[in-house]
């Protein structure tokens, strides 16, 4: 390792080899702005995954749990206990627990949430090599973490995860393991000062430092479309589909489409969505056009070929959609929790009323109809977007991580 340099665990949730979250994608690439640093990086998932084949930089070390075989440890196992069975002897009960966790750990799909945390701790306990620092990642890796995290303990949160206990098989369970995530005495960093100002006032007195997120500028790039003439009467929508959940707001964006399709009847306004949503692309309340599941370059492309980003999410914590879409040139509407970093009312963003249809309808008319308008907030949101850099972000965290190391004080 060169000089000053640190060793730098990160304990995250299950890797998916195709697809991710915005989370792990930035939980990613702060591990490839450490590892181009020289800090030695590893990056340990809670469950056997695959490595992410759609992440190409270099993050550092990727130590997970390798799938195996589920009948070669049943066989294993069957094995061990037929010959421990004539002489029951204690040697062989370690053999036999060994040989149960191997098939337990293999068989996820069979888990409970105790089952899970049993398992977690089972091989987080051996796995988690010795540190400068340990950093959980979400609220699933924080207990992990306080238990067997080796250094200074830390973490990095994404988002307030209590809220979305609703969305979890075991709702009243999530929200106590969540809450307690933000109890256990660890080193925490916020991604937004949304996300600061809940944990503060959830914990207070806790201890809290500002560690934002940013956009990968050789992907998400592009310039604001030149002012729409007064003929121009078509305008594209793109919106992130949210993946099922309620609290990405896609009722409220098809019902402010709608109810905007209804005002301007001169324009024609496509909605295109990428990812999973609430509601079809044929229903009957504002129709829209499926782009699938995106990688990031193709996402990329979607935005050039759109006019006006459109979300409306209840909460966020920095959601790349709204500032990579900035970042690509469009116009964007967007609700204000967790997006006070680059979204400023009526300067680089229509910022707009969470869990309100009519509010969110104002802002995507003011943008269809006010050409002028429209291509403003274009230029101020490009102009701001471009400041929101991995190299600042990676600073940020590198300087948070130094400090924490260090025993200082936020």
């Amino acid at each position: 390792m060169a000089a000053n340099s640190l060793r730098v665990n990160i304990v995250v949730p299950p890797l998916h080899r195709e697809k991710f979250t915005g989370g792990i994608l930035c939980i990613l690439e702060h591990a490839h702005q450490l590892h181009k640093r020289g800090h030695q990086v590893t990056i340990i998932p809670t469950r056997p995954c695959d490595a992410p084949a759609w992440f190409k930089k270099e993050f550092g070390t990727l130590l997970h749990w390798a799938p195996q075989s589920t009948g070669g440890a049943l066989g294993r196992l069957i094995g061990t206990v037929a010959g421990w069975l004539p002489r029951r002897d204690e040697a062989g009960k370690a053999d036999i627990r060994r040989d149960f966790m191997t098939l337990l750990r293999n068989l996820p799909q069979l888990w409970t949430p105790e089952i899970e945390q049993a398992v977690q701790h089972h091989e987080l306990r051996h796995l988690i090599p010795p540190a400068d620092i340990t950093i959980a990642t979400q609220y699933s890796t924080a207990l992990p973490v306080y238990l067997f995290g080796t250094g200074k303990l830390g973490y990095f949160m994404q988002h307030y995860e209590v809220i979305f206990a609703n969305d979890t098989p075991d709702p009243a369970l999530t929200h106590k393991v969540a809450a307690m995530s933000y109890r256990l005495g660890l080193e925490m960093m916020a991604n937004s000062p949304w996300l600061y100002d809940q944990v503060d006032k959830a914990v207070p007195g806790a201890s809290l430092r500002l560690s934002p997120n940013a956009l990968d500028h050789n992907i998400f790039n592009g310039a604001p479309k030149p002012l729409a003439g007064p003929d121009d009467r078509k305008v594209t929508l793109i919106s992130y589909g949210g993946r099922h959940v309620a609290w990405k707001g896609f009722k409220e964006m098809a019902e402010a489409t709608a109810i905007v399709r209804r005002r301007l009847p001169q324009y024609q306004i496509d909605w295109h969505v990428y990812g999973g949503a609430a509601l079809p692309p044929d229903n009957p309340i504002a129709p829209y056009k499926d782009l699938g599941f995106l990688q990031p370059l193709a996402l990329a492309e979607a935005y050039r070929q759109a006019d006006i980003l459109l979300s409306a999410s209840w909460y966020e914590s920095f959601p790349l959609f709204p500032a990579e879409a900035m970042a690509c040139g469009l116009a964007t509407v967007t609700t204000q929790p967790g997006t006070e970093q680059y979204a400023i009312p009526n300067q680089t963003a229509e910022v707009v009323e969470a869990q309100c249809p009519e509010s969110v309808a104002a802002g995507l008319e003011r943008l269809i109809a006010d050409h002028a308008h429209r291509q403003r907030i274009a230029q101020s949101g490009w102009e701001m977007a471009r400041t929101l850099t991995w190299e600042a972000a990676g600073d940020a965290m590198e300087a948070n991580i130094r400090s924490i190391v260090a025993g200082q004080a936020p």
